[in-house]
């Protein structure tokens, strides 16, 4: 679904984040990188989830959050709009983004370091 947005910058500020909401990983519902390369889960351990990245071809588990998320503070996972980069939003620990490194690890960076805007107003 496409949200058609004009005039005024709190009308674009709210689709922005709209558009961001709509990129959300839900237990339920992963959600493909930009590239196609890789999707975003929220994988259910036990009484807690995990954000996770998979392989969209093969489906192998490239990376999977060492910090365990409680479910009543259920963390924000998207991709950022343009970039393979996965955001976790998260009262448990703080924010956080995931990117992969030159050989090929996805490694993660504690911190807001970089969010684009609409991920941002996600977080307030």
């Amino acid at each position: 679904m496409t949200t058609i947005c004009a005039g005024g910058a709190a009308l674009l500020a709210a689709c922005t984040r709209d558009d961001a909401e709509e990129r959300m990983v839900d237990v339920d519902q992963s959600r493909p990188s930009p590239t196609g390369s890789v999707l975003a889960l929220l994988v259910e351990d036990g009484d807690t989830l995990r954000p996770a990245i998979q392989d969209a071809e093969s489906g192998d588990e490239l990376w999977r959050d060492d910090l365990p998320h409680v479910e009543r503070y259920r963390p924000g996972v998207l991709w950022e709009q343009d970039a393979d980069v996965l955001w976790i939003l998260s009262t448990d620990h703080g924010h956080a983004s995931v990117r992969e490194d030159s050989a090929g690890a996805w490694v993660k960076t504690m911190g807001s370091e970089g969010m684009p805007e609409d991920i941002a107003a996600l977080a307030r």
